[in-house]
Formats: structure tokens, sequence, C-alpha cells
């Protein structure tokens, strides 16, 4: 990825980020912990809450990227098969296609992770305790 590339993937991150923020809607009681990830940004303001966060990220990105190498260990067991001809050769290398396309979207939903891990470590490196 680019510089600028990164530049933009990191803006629009952070513009996501403020925007998730700003949008509200999730009143938890004292005590109660929250249970979705949308719920954990728009309370995040410790340091301890960003680094959670951004676990949370890494530990996805790890994910997509076991799906990436996933689909295209799928995509080369498609493309050896041999014994296919007419409509079935076709549907094979439509099959192969399907795994390097959905290889290069768990990769970049990978890298977005990576993204909004990377900003949260910054936003815990300036938090309070």
């Amino acid at each position: 990825m680019n510089r600028k590339s990164s530049c933009l993937t990191l803006g629009a991150c952070a513009g996501l980020l403020a925007l998730s923020l700003s949008l509200g809607g999730y009143a938890l009681s004292a005590g109660q912990e929250p249970s979705s990830q949308a719920q954990k940004i728009e309370i995040a303001k410790t340091r301890a809450d960003h680094e959670a966060l951004a676990a949370s990220y890494e530990q996805e990105a790890k994910s997509l990227q076991a799906k990436a190498e996933e689909h295209k260990e799928m995509g080369k067991a498609y493309s050896k098969i041999s014994h296919l001809s007419g409509t079935a050769f076709k549907a094979k290398h439509n099959l192969v296609q399907h795994c390097d396309r959905l290889v290069e979207k768990y990769k970049g939903a990978a890298q977005e992770s990576l993204a909004l891990a990377k900003l949260h470590r910054e936003l815990a490196a300036k938090a309070q305790k």
C-alpha cells in the first residue's frame, strides 16, 4: 500500500470512528459491560479501552488473513481439477476466479482492521489511564 493510499485509509477510519462516536444511542447501566463492538467504541475513553479495541481489530485481522489463505488454497485445489471439460471446465474457472476475488477482499479487510488497530493504539497513547 502506498503512502497516499495509507493516509486515505487512516483518514477514512478516523472519520468512521468519529462518526460512530458522535451518533450515540447506547446507554449502559453502571457496571454493565458493553456487549457489542459499537458500544465499546462509543464508550472508549481510557488507554485500556483503546488497547482492548486495538487487540480486537488485530484478532479480526488474523482471522481475515486466515480466511484469505484458506480461499487461496481452495483456488489452487479447484485449478488442479483436470478431468473437466465444456460447461464443467467453465464452472471450474469461475470457482478459481471466485476464490481469487475472495482472497483479495479478505486481504483488504484485514488491512483495514490493522489500520483501525493502529488508530486505536495511537488513541491509547494519548488517552488518560
